[in-house]
């Protein structure tokens, strides 16, 4: 139901033309595709279908709950879970055929307690981000356990700190130290099959032929991962749409919405807009955040209050009416508002914005004809 005429769209032949543009400059290096947390706001079960038509062979995520999601849906290909899980759901992963983030000897032992062997394991390797994972020095000993423990030990992976940064140095350096962790347990007679360094800020400039499978999320969904550097082919995957539900005029010293941050500098023309903090459209964004009406930017005016928001109208060339059209992310006539750009007015980065919107939010997926 779309009774306040609110929803995201998201486009899966945006994605797809995304997934296929990695696939394709990344080769023969294979694309793992990123679905953690809803798959960044755009819907897990819909994307993954979307990525496995793209040719996608592997997801990933961060936790056990939507791994097992995706499988209650019917996905049956690889699902590397990322993070922490209390060891004695273990038993979940072995049964859904999950692959699980090893990062420590004390996790690994209490796995142990509860599945004793036949987990596929990845090794989340410590190259300089000190969030998981052991250092190159302890890592060693970390995988001789898992596979004394019975595990296959199928991948090693890192995870870049800068790759979004121009500055090169400090990634070249977890590279290398990832690359010798390699070396040493190939000289042991442990090949590893998989090997996956790059985020998608660092797959195009760090694609070296050693790693067979690069991490893509952001920027699978059309966001930039980087503020150094644009990839110009990226086609954003979201829109966010809704409606006036309500026009009035106000006078000069009126204010506007809790606060009274807004006091009217002269007689307007105001829009309600339906939608608020609750469905994670910020509260940052009061008194400075813009949205589409008409093709033209109105300003909000006021605070985002929980379930609507105010913008100037007074500015439009058609008079403006309930059930108009409001874009919040998105093109409207010949302008766009980019999540990039509402990023830079939160102080933040793109990827929270749409990780935000709530499930309150319907998701409608479309497929474009003619797509790219």
């Amino acid at each position: 139901m779309l009774s306040r005429e609110t929803f995201l769209e998201i486009d899966l032949s945006a994605y797809q033309h995304n997934i296929r543009f990695f696939t394709k400059k990344l080769f023969p290096t294979k694309v793992m595709a990123v679905v953690k947390s809803n798959a960044y706001g755009h819907g897990a079960v819909e994307i993954s279908q979307a990525a496995i038509e793209a040719g996608v062979d592997m997801l990933a995520v961060a936790f056990l709950e939507e791994a097992i999601e995706l499988r209650s849906e019917g996905i049956n290909v690889p699902i590397l879970i990322f993070n922490y899980f209390n060891p004695r759901y273990a038993s979940e992963a072995l049964k859904n055929n999950l692959t699980i983030t090893i990062y420590s000897k004390q996790q690994l032992n209490e796995i142990i307690r509860y599945v004793p062997h036949g987990l596929k394991v990845h090794l989340n390797l410590d190259t300089g981000m000190r969030r998981l994972g052991p250092s190159v020095e302890e890592a060693y000993e970390l995988a001789e356990n898992i596979l004394k423990a019975g595990y296959e030990l199928e991948g090693v992976y890192t995870h870049f700190a800068v790759a979004d940064e121009t500055e090169e140095r400090f990634t070249i350096a977890q590279i290398t130290k990832y690359r010798h962790f390699i070396e040493k347990l190939k000289k042991a007679g442990v090949n590893i099959k998989m090997l996956h360094v790059a985020n998608s800020a660092g797959s195009l400039r760090f694609n070296y032929p050693v790693f067979n499978y690069a991490r893509i999320g952001v920027a699978s969904y059309g966001l930039q991962p980087s503020e150094e550097f644009l990839i110009d082919d990226l086609i954003p995957v979201l829109s966010w749409k809704s409606a006036i539900s309500y026009v009035k005029k106000i006078k000069k010293g009126d204010s506007i919405s809790y606060g009274r941050t807004f006091i009217a500098p002269r007689d307007m023309i105001v829009a309600t807009v339906p939608v608020g903090y609750g469905d994670g459209y910020s509260r940052g964004l009061s008194n400075k955040g813009e949205v589409l009406i008409s093709g033209k930017r109105c300003k909000i005016v006021g605070r985002v209050c929980m379930d609507q928001f105010v913008v100037d109208v007074s500015n439009l060339k058609q008079k403006p009416k309930m059930g108009d059209e409001v874009v919040l992310i998105g093109k409207q006539g010949e302008d766009h508002i980019t999540t990039e750009e509402i990023a830079r007015l939160l102080d933040t980065i793109n990827y929270e914005i749409t990780c935000a919107i709530t499930s309150r939010v319907p998701r409608i997926y479309l497929r474009r004809e003619n797509s790219p």
